[in-house]
């Protein structure tokens, strides 16, 4: 999917919706989101999504909220982007610049920023990855 038409979507959802919270957007489409203490080391978020099921976002528990709210948006933006059934766990060295992984990420970067910053948006997207990555592995060093 084409970036421009990602942050298509994203607006529209706003907008539909009248929010940017990725847990309430979660809900208006059926999606359960569950924080979990109980995590493999290394684990940050997945995403299941299997004909027939609900969608199902879990997330870590260890990091603030304001990751766990971008790792959120960033597994929404799987769910809601990614029509096959997925089975999407974290961000991993190999899978982080693959394009669905770009995707989600963009999905976030959309879905968080305010429409003024999104219209000046000009980042190539493997340094919103980085970002993003960095963002999260530093909060989770905290933690462990």
């Amino acid at each position: 999917m084409k970036a421009k038409d990602i942050i298509k979507f994203v607006k529209n959802i706003k907008k539909d919706w009248h929010t940017n919270d990725p847990y309430e957007i979660a809900a208006h489409y059926g999606i359960n989101v569950e924080f979990t203490t109980t995590c493999m080391k290394g684990f940050t978020a997945h995403t299941i999504k299997m004909k027939d099921y609900p969608t199902f976002i879990s997330i870590n528990d260890a990091y603030t909220d304001f990751s766990k709210k971008l790792l959120c948006a960033h597994e929404l933006g799987h769910a809601l982007l990614h029509a096959d059934c997925i089975n999407h766990f974290a961000i991993t060295n190999k899978n982080v610049i693959t394009n669905v992984e770009q995707e989600a990420n963009l999905f976030a970067i959309a879905l968080l920023a305010d429409d003024n910053t999104l219209s000046t948006l000009d980042v190539p997207l493997t340094i919103a990855d980085f970002k993003i990555s960095v963002i999260i592995l530093l909060d989770f060093s905290v933690y462990t």
